[in-house]
This record gives C-alpha cells, structure tokens and sequence, in this order.
C-alpha cells in the first residue's frame, strides 16, 4: 500500500475540486441552452425524485422492521410451543 502523504490528499482533493467544477459547468450549460418547457419537466422530475426516494427508502425501513418484529413473535411463539 502507498504511503498517504499530506500533499497525496491534497492533490486528491483538489482533482475533487475540479470534478464538481466540471460537473456544475456541465450542468450550467445544459440548463441554459434548455427551452422553458424542458426546464419545467426537469425541475418536476427532480421535484418528484426528491420527494419519492426518501419515502420509499423510509417506508423499506418500516416495513422491515415490522418484519422482523412479527418474525421474533412467531419464533418465541414456536419456542415456548416447543417446550411444552
């Protein structure tokens, strides 16, 4: 493994640094040569995107644990079964 220097993440993160620059003036260029229509979709897309991910990753946790739950009931209920 290579030894991690001060000036190794430095360069790391400066080479970040240009990737975002790079990747906001992709983006900027894109949303200026957008027609209002286009701008309009993709800001609903977006819209929905942000709203609907974080739900469905919320409802997947609730569920789960919900899942779980019934699963440790029905395993102490077949144990407590078992011993009698």
């Amino acid at each position: 493994m290579k030894n991690v220097t001060f000036s190794s993440i430095t360069a790391l993160l400066e080479e970040i640094g240009r990737a975002f620059a790079q990747a906001a003036r992709y983006g900027a260029r894109a949303i200026a040569t957008m027609s209002l229509p286009q701008m309009l979709a993709a800001c609903i897309a977006l819209a929905l995107i942000i709203t609907i991910v974080p739900l469905a990753i919320c409802l997947f946790i609730f569920f789960m644990i919900v899942k779980l739950a019934v699963a440790a009931i029905v395993l102490n209920t077949r144990r407590r079964r078992e011993r009698t």
